[in-house]
């Protein structure tokens, strides 16, 4: 896709989590607690009526995911079973959970998942 528009919304949640196998000698992290923040940035190489991505449509989709991790232990969640809840698992969570809801033409092109107000990942998700 040859990118013509972007937008960006922004969503947030409050959870805790701890990683397994996080120390060198196998041990687990303590469990504690992030306000995150997720930025969502959506292409369409299209226009319909002046539009080519709805904010509103697309804010709707982030917080309809972002609301299933809100007050949390993520470790307990399922999608979070087999896998470290790391803020790029969760980037790639809300992914999967977005992407097949969007509308022909439009893709992801980068999830920010904040860790706090200093730390953070870019996912950029592979073309399809």
């Amino acid at each position: 896709m040859s990118v013509k528009f972007a937008v960006r919304v922004e969503g947030g949640f409050e959870s805790a989590h701890f990683l397994y196998n996080y120390y060198p000698n196998g041990d687990n992290e303590e469990l504690h607690g992030h306000s995150f923040k997720v930025e969502l940035f959506c292409a369409s190489k299209t226009i319909k009526n002046g539009i080519s991505v709805d904010f509103i449509f697309i804010k709707k989709l982030l917080d309809e995911v972002v609301i299933k991790l809100d007050h949390k232990c993520l470790n307990n969640l399922s999608a979070f079973q087999n896998i470290n809840p790391t803020a790029e698992n969760i980037a790639i969570y809300i992914e999967t959970q977005i992407k097949e809801k969007l509308p022909e033409n439009t893709k992801i092109t980068e999830i920010i998942v904040w860790e706090g107000p200093v730390h953070h990942i870019s996912y950029f998700p592979p073309a399809s």
